[in-house]
């Protein structure tokens, strides 16, 4: 066999059948140097909450965590700007909402938006909330695990 073209690697760190040597030492060393990258920036126990992370989320990639903060900003800020004028929209629509009750509407749920990206609550709190205040146990949040 050409060792510098397939090897066999463990079943759990099988990337395809086909998966060359070089790419799967590639990525080990990658991996390696994010990890000394974590560590020198912020300790060991900063490592063990990358890895707690990236359990939790199944997230593979060669940034760290506050990198991937960093990259996700203008998602978040796209995804609660499509879920306001969806709110407004439906509130409007469905439940006549004109421009006062909107304007008030969209004024709170700034604040609760800031309030989250503060970590002044997270979203199990507002879960908890919902299913207490109103009744609704069922209004979850389906976390990509």
């Amino acid at each position: 066999m050409d060792r510098s073209t397939k090897t066999e690697i463990p079943a759990d760190d099988r990337g395809g059948d086909d998966m060359n040597l070089k790419d799967y030492e590639k990525g080990r060393k990658d991996g390696l140097l994010l990890a000394l990258r974590i560590v020198r920036d912020g300790g060991l126990e900063n490592l063990e909450k990358e890895i707690q992370f990236r359990n939790l989320t199944g997230i593979e990639t060669a940034l760290a965590r506050k990198e991937l903060d960093r990259a996700s900003e203008a998602i978040k800020a796209m995804t609660i700007d499509t879920i306001c004028n969806m709110s407004v929209h439906t509130l409007h629509d469905e439940f006549g909402f004109g421009p006062k009750r909107i304007a008030q509407f969209i004024a709170r749920f700034q604040e609760k938006t800031d309030c989250l990206e503060e970590g002044r609550m997270d979203w199990a709190d507002i879960a908890k909330a919902n299913a207490e205040e109103l009744g609704l146990p069922d209004l979850r949040i389906r976390y990509n695990i």
